[in-house]
């Protein structure tokens, strides 16, 4: 049997560090939700009836639902499931996407400063889940 290469370790350590950001990042949006209600929502137009949308019921379910996968995944990814490999690095590009899109707003210093730093671990992380090493060894358990 094939021992756990580095690059497996490193990865499953940074994507834990994605969902315990995402914890973080989720308050953050339960703290200041009246900034970002002024920054995510659609501009008022005249006399609507529209009424703005509220973000935080839908950030907690969403996180709540990519959290259990992701760490999920990592366990199957650290016992050689090439799908959860790619599914990880689908996860961490996903996140690099939505950093991107929240440092294109007027958000509150911190939560840019944290989206940021997802958007960095994000960034390594796809680099270590599709390191050649591990790449290497999530196949090895296909030929065993």
């Amino acid at each position: 049997m094939m021992k756990r290469p580095v690059t497996v370790d490193l990865a499953s350590w940074l994507l834990w560090t994605l969902v315990a950001a995402g914890l973080v990042m989720s308050v953050a949006v339960v703290v200041f939700r009246g900034d970002l209600d002024r920054v995510w929502s659609p501009m008022e137009a005249g006399d609507t009836t529209v009424q703005p949308t509220e973000f935080v019921p839908v950030v907690l379910v969403l996180y709540g639902v990519i959290a259990v996968t992701m760490l999920t995944m990592i366990q199957l990814f650290r016992h050689r499931h090439l799908w959860a490999q790619h599914g990880l690095a689908c996860f961490a590009l996903g996140i690099l996407v939505g950093t991107l899109a929240v440092m294109r707003t007027d958000s509150p210093f911190l939560v840019l400063v944290g989206a940021g730093a997802a958007g960095v671990v994000a960034a390594v992380a796809v680099v270590f889940v599709w390191h050649p090493e591990t790449s290497r060894f999530i196949r090895s358990a296909e030929g065993s």
